[in-house]
């Protein structure tokens, strides 16, 4: 990899974990279901013109039922699951939290892909390792009484969603453009949030911190970090670029901290290394798709 490949690898990675603390300050002002039509509303007004320019949407949209329904489960849950589980969950767990997709992967690859399980040893230790990455967040730092334990399990939920849809994708979609499967994916959850997330719309203009957080979570955070992951993909391969991924829960706890004051727990940590090194293990033949 060149020093080039190195620097757009840790820009992606921060651009990924920044999308947390700006959920939670675009939540101050505005619903969940806002907060997701505003993100995939602008990715699509970024992405389209992309996709447009190199026809990568005509392979797509050969089987419109079928891109609709991966779309639903790869995008459309997982998004709204996440962004209303972070109304409960500061934005350092749920990145976290997110970080455990590969580790989903590699457990629904023991019914749903045999070619795609953990291999041997490494893999089993990976998912033992994960597992109790989760159960140090839950049993110890989700301390925040029922709605935390929901807004928890809301966010697994979406994780597990993530996994799901990218084993749809890399079954149905292994030659498709990679820019056509993202466009599409912001397109139909535009379409699919629209309505319910119009009945929500504030008497009171949000504010400049929240109007902020969501332009920059939905032009940089989500339909730059597309087309950088893909270009990334181009030119390093797609088990190099998606170290973007497993880096990405660090930069969420850095930032929260940081810029949000939260409180990290020793529980937190562990959890994060083990949830990290876990998925790595676990899934080092799967490939992780961005939030």
């Amino acid at each position: 990899m060149t020093r080039r490949s190195w620097i757009e690898l840790v820009i992606l990675s921060a651009l990924w974990g920044a999308v947390y603390p700006l959920i939670t300050v675009a939540l101050r002002d505005l619903s969940p279901a806002l907060v997701v039509l505003g993100r995939v509303l602008l990715a699509a007004l970024l992405l389209l013109p992309l996709a447009i320019r190199r026809d990568a949407l005509r392979p797509v949209w050969r089987s419109p039922r079928a891109i609709i329904e991966t779309v639903l489960v790869q995008s459309t849950a997982p998004l709204l699951l996440l962004t209303y589980g972070q109304q409960y969950v500061s934005a350092s767990v749920a990145g976290i939290l997110v970080g455990a997709q590969p580790l989903f992967v590699a457990l629904l690859a023991l019914r749903f892909a045999p070619d795609e399980r953990p291999q041997g040893w490494k893999g089993l230790t990976g998912v033992l390792l994960g597992l109790v990455g989760l159960v140090l967040l839950f049993g110890v730092d989700l301390r925040g009484g029922r709605l935390a334990l929901l807004g928890g399990a809301l966010i697994l939920v979406a994780a597990v969603c993530y996994a799901a849809g990218a084993m749809l994708i890399h079954r149905r979609y292994a030659e498709a453009p990679p820019l056509g499967v993202a466009t599409s994916a912001m397109l139909v959850t535009t379409a699919a949030v629209a309505v319910p997330a119009s009945a929500t719309v504030p008497s009171r203009l949000p504010g400049l911190e929240g109007t902020a957080a969501l332009l920059v979570l939905g032009i940089a955070c989500t339909g730059a970090t597309l087309a950088l992951f893909y270009k990334l993909i181009t030119q390093i391969g797609p088990a190099r670029a998606a170290l973007a991924f497993y880096l990405s829960p660090a930069f969420a706890v850095a930032f929260g901290v940081a810029f949000l004051r939260e409180q990290i727990s020793m529980a937190a940590i562990l959890g994060l290394a083990a949830i990290v090194v876990g998925s790595v293990l676990a899934a080092h033949r799967s490939e992780p798709t961005p939030l």
